[in-house]
């Protein structure tokens, strides 16, 4: 009996302990279609957050929530800026695809499922 309790308990360690994990392109990208935003589209955002992605905050950088939320919003300007060169059915698709985002992002603060940023 206790090897067995011993057992749940590491399992639930590592569960809880474990990374948060992130969505892939391919998730992404099938995301955006179920919201109605083009294939063409969606890859134009999906580089857009590749070339992001691929700078490095240095480590003093990383912890300064500033930093952090200007690197963010410099994204979502970006992405802006391209989602206006495309079709009026993508930039209303992808408007609605950022509102329910937000809600949702907004209903975790408010559960306590993450911190709110701007504390």
């Amino acid at each position: 009996m206790f090897k067995v309790v011993l057992a749940l308990s590491a399992l639930t360690l590592a569960v809880y302990s474990a990374p948060p994990r992130f969505p892939n392109a391919a998730e992404d990208r099938a995301e955006m279609a179920a919201a109605g935003i083009s294939a063409q589209a969606a890859d134009g955002i999906l580089k857009i957050a590749n070339e992001f992605g691929a700078k490095k905050l240095t480590k003093k950088e990383e912890n300064d929530r500033e930093a952090v939320r200007s690197v963010f919003h410099q994204f979502l300007d970006h992405v802006d800026k391209y989602i206006k060169t495309q079709s009026p059915a993508d930039q209303a698709a992808y408007e609605a695809f950022i509102a329910k985002k937000k809600a949702n992002f907004d209903a975790n603060i408010a559960a306590g499922r993450i911190e709110e940023i701007d504390k």
